[in-house]
């Protein structure tokens, strides 16, 4: 290893622990403010710097988020093409869980369907169109986002080291298991989103299976590429087609969907410390 290597791995060592101090006191990507600028290879450098600092102390990986899947995503955050960012299991939360609009830097949400895989994904997971074989469940999810970019300029190197601005889930129970499932049941899905009883989106039919399954394989693809793989257990949320709709003040929160279940939370301007 040579000096100019083991100057850059101190450096996003550096980087690392001052982004994972910002993210733990609710305050993501200052780095960016003071005008650090990353292509995407450097974004995604910085984020498996600050995961490693996350299994250090304890926290442990559960799944992956895709995100900027829907062209009104992208449109929204200025991004061109997938991103992929870590779930662990100190950030996903249970139905029914109450939040504290304080543990957030400008929360958004997604609803969105997330897949539990039982295995790998294959090839042959992904010839035609199908729901592929290695996912055992499908349930919605409601996730939860630090809607912030700091930098001068948006771009995906910031998205990327911000965990795609993931700020962690609230997981539907029990969803759908694979000997429900049918090629036909996308047919007549819905997922529609709800800010107390207000419809914020819905997207429907074989556009969610679309996404799945595209989602799906983009990632599996973009794990290989990095000799990485996706186990059984592990949790994929699969990218919502809706809007990412920010969340100002104390409000019950619900994502409705058919036929995969259902998931609220509440948000609280603050939680009272017991």
């Amino acid at each position: 290893m040579n000096r100019s290597t083991d100057s850059r791995i101190s450096q996003v060592g550096a980087l690392a622990a001052r982004q994972l101090d910002d993210y733990d006191s609710h305050q993501p990507g200052m780095l960016f403010a003071k005008g650090l600028v990353l292509d995407v290879q450097q974004g995604y450098e910085l984020q498996n710097a600050v995961a490693e600092l996350r299994y250090q102390r304890g926290e442990r990986l559960i799944g992956y988020k895709v995100g900027c899947t829907s062209s009104a995503i992208q449109e929204q955050l200025k991004i061109s093409h997938r991103v992929r960012g870590l779930l662990f299991d100190t950030e996903q939360h249970e139905s029914g869980a109450v939040l504290s609009q304080q543990s957030f830097s400008n929360l958004a949400i997604e609803g969105e369907l997330a897949i539990e895989l039982s295995r790998e994904p294959k090839e042959e997971d992904f010839t035609g169109h199908l729901l592929p074989g290695c996912i055992s469940r499908i349930f919605p999810v409601i996730e939860l986002h630090h809607h912030v970019m700091r930098g001068q300029q948006a771009s995906a190197g910031e998205l990327i080291a911000n965990n795609a601005i993931h700020a962690g889930f609230v997981s539907g129970g029990g969803g759908l298991s694979s000997n429900c499932f049918l090629e036909s049941m996308f047919d007549e899905a819905r997922v529609e989103i709800f800010r107390d009883n207000q419809l914020l989106g819905q997207c429907e039919g074989q556009l969610m299976l679309e996404t799945i399954h595209s989602s799906l394989k983009w990632l599996w693809l973009e794990l290989l590429q990095r000799d990485d793989r996706l186990r059984a257990g592990q949790v994929i949320l699969t990218g919502s087609i809706p809007n990412l709709f920010p969340v100002i003040g104390a409000c019950c929160l619900r994502v409705e969907s058919i036929p995969f279940g259902d998931v609220a939370t509440e948000v609280k301007d603050r939680i009272q410390a017991k």
